[in-house]
């Protein structure tokens, strides 16, 4: 089995996978020439703070979006169930 971190390739045993996954090390199949991650690792990595800032503005983005979506669904539907009870009233006539 192949782990990965960063730009160093190991080859380790099925019984240290556990260990590696926890050190940050990316369990990889090699795929047409290139590692391809199979199983993420675990633990002991570490993210700068532009990768954190960034990540935390994006978090903000996507639940200011979903806070919309939600308002926006929640009129349609109110707006539909006004159309369905028109339609039955005009059915019952």
């Amino acid at each position: 089995m192949k782990v990965r971190k960063e730009n160093r390739v190991l080859t380790v045993d099925e019984a240290d996978k556990a260990f590696y996954l926890s050190e940050g090390y990316d369990v990889v199949e090699a795929k047409n020439g290139e590692y391809v991650v199979s199983e993420k690792a675990t633990g002991g990595r570490t993210y700068s703070i532009a990768e954190y800032s960034k990540l935390e503005a994006e978090n903000a983005e996507l639940k200011a979006e979903n806070t919309s979506l939600k308002a926006a669904t929640k009129k349609l539907k109110a707006e539909n169930t006004g159309k369905n009870t028109e339609k039955s009233e005009k059915a019952e006539k």
